[in-house]
């Protein structure tokens, strides 16, 4: 028999996997017998229909002069070529390109910040770490000790028991002054975890906001999961650098649920790929070049933590270098993790996805052998062919570079949000003109998804393209 769980907190009923309450976003018990609820992490929803053609044809909304906007990606499809290999950047032995055939058991991955600075747009490396303000991360209520169970006196003088809930630290009402009783209930916590609740305790990355004078960028952990594994990184080249003036360089990575220490695999990479793209731009290095040596970097960093091959954490990864001198957008990507163009008026190139994802079900389509709508109704259809991690194996990274007529945005962001956005006129309509105030757009993205069902992290970097130059080429090798 079905057994319905409902939320103590609110009564609201809550779906076999749930981990938190979609009505009230307070945590749920376990389930009766002890057996802790199923995570919800893999939502099978359709990606982007096929790119071929889709950056083409009217401008929508028909505004004065109708036509064509240019395009901005060439006629056959996205670029999606490999571009450098990173075989030797992970350990363990080079299998190969994964081939895309159904995973296997045990074979490919099931789809499951910096330090705090001055809140001011700096400019270069401007971290800012935002409280956590929702009220799903509000600390339920110890019951009322019973006025008839009357203790004996004891022989010594009492240890005061601790107020609950603990008074907040700062502005943060998540973080009690003593840092080993839990967030969520009177419990004592031990490596993380609650002893009494079981729950992994609240950490800095469960909100992260990143504003800098050129991007911006936010990540939230979600209604559903219980930390954030989402990692984002922006560097700006100053603009008085004598090479590359005013360059901007980010990266955003998803932590493979799947694998152990995902939201450790996913800083890493996400700091080490920023800070090696920065220091390559600014030595002159042109950024395909920059791209693909953050790239190997970062691989080797996410394999470098893994303590054996059968222990070794994973994420995915993408990154983009922003030229605003020449117009040109050079996008990196392993996973599953998307860059999008996002258009800013009817004479800019339209909006599209400047990636293709490395997952079963995108590599079934594309060899015909399945249509996208039979890919995602299979078991595999959000298993990564490609990721990074020391158990990768061999694998060919990509690298595109576009030349969009701008005004525009790039928009890079996690599957918390092309999940529920996978278009990319859809992410330009839900909130119009985001390159005029990309901390408020990325603000506004994570909110949507929240408001969606916020079933996994949410991680949205925006970075504005003003620039008039360029034109609707696409290089690709």
């Amino acid at each position: 028999m079905t057994t319905v769980r409902t939320c103590p907190a609110c009564s609201d009923r809550a779906a076999a996997g749930d981990v938190f309450c979609e009505g009230c976003g307070r945590p749920l018990p376990e389930r009766e017998g002890g057996a802790p609820a199923e995570r919800s992490d893999n939502v099978p929803t359709a990606p982007q229909q096929s790119m071929s053609g889709a950056t083409r044809g009217p401008v929508g909304g028909g505004g004065p002069g109708g036509g064509s906007r240019p395009g901005l990606v060439p006629a056959d499809g996205g670029p999606t070529a490999p571009q450098v290999s990173l075989n030797g950047a992970t350990r363990g032995p080079g299998t190969g390109t994964a081939t895309p055939a159904a995973p296997a058991a045990g074979g490919g991955r099931p789809r499951g910040g910096g330090p705090e600075a001055d809140p001011g747009r700096h400019g270069a490396d401007s971290f800012t770490t935002q409280p956590i303000r929702r009220d799903s991360l509000r600390p339920l209520s110890a019951p009322a000790p019973s006025a008839a169970a009357a203790a004996p006196p004891p022989a010594a003088p009492p240890v005061p028991a601790p107020d609950w809930p603990p008074p907040a630290v700062g502005s943060s009402p998540v973080q009690p002054t003593n840092p080993e009783m839990c967030a969520w209930c009177p419990g004592r916590v031990g490596d993380g975890y609650c002893e009494k609740c079981g729950f992994l305790q609240p950490t800095g990355r469960d909100h992260v906001e990143v504003r800098t004078d050129a991007a911006a960028g936010v990540s939230d952990r979600g209604l559903r999961h219980r930390r954030n594994e989402d990692a984002m990184a922006i560097r700006v080249v100053a603009a008085d650098d004598p090479r590359a003036p005013g360059t901007v360089c980010a990266v955003v990575c998803d932590g493979v649920s799947s694998s152990p220490r995902s939201d450790e695999a996913s800083r890493v990479t996400a700091e080490t790929g920023a800070t090696v793209l920065a220091e390559q731009i600014r030595r002159g290095a042109d950024p395909r070049e920059a791209t693909a040596a953050a790239m190997t970097r970062a691989a080797e960093a996410v394999a470098g933590i893994a303590e054996s091959l059968d222990s070794a954490p994973a994420c995915t990864f993408v990154s983009a270098v922003v030229d605003p001198a020449a117009g040109t957008v050079t996008v990196g990507w392993v996973g599953d993790s998307r860059a999008y163009w996002l258009s800013g008026g009817p004479r800019s190139s339209a909006s599209a996805l400047l990636t293709r994802d490395d997952s079963w079900s995108e590599a079934m389509v594309q060899m015909g052998a399945l249509s996208r709508e039979e890919a995602m109704r299979s078991a595999n259809a959000h298993a990564l062919i490609a990721w990074m991690g020391a158990d990768s194996g061999e694998i060919d990274a990509h690298i595109s570079t576009v030349t969009p007529t701008g005004p525009g945005t790039v928009l890079l962001c996690s599957d918390g949000l092309w999940n529920y956005y996978p278009e990319a006129q859809s992410l330009t309509d839900a909130v119009p003109g985001a390159g005029a105030r990309p901390h408020e757009a990325a603000r506004t993205y994570i909110s949507l998804a929240l408001r969606a069902g916020g079933k996994d992290n949410i991680t949205a970097v925006l970075i504005p393209v003003p620039t008039e130059q360029g034109g609707p080429r696409a290089e690709q090798d």
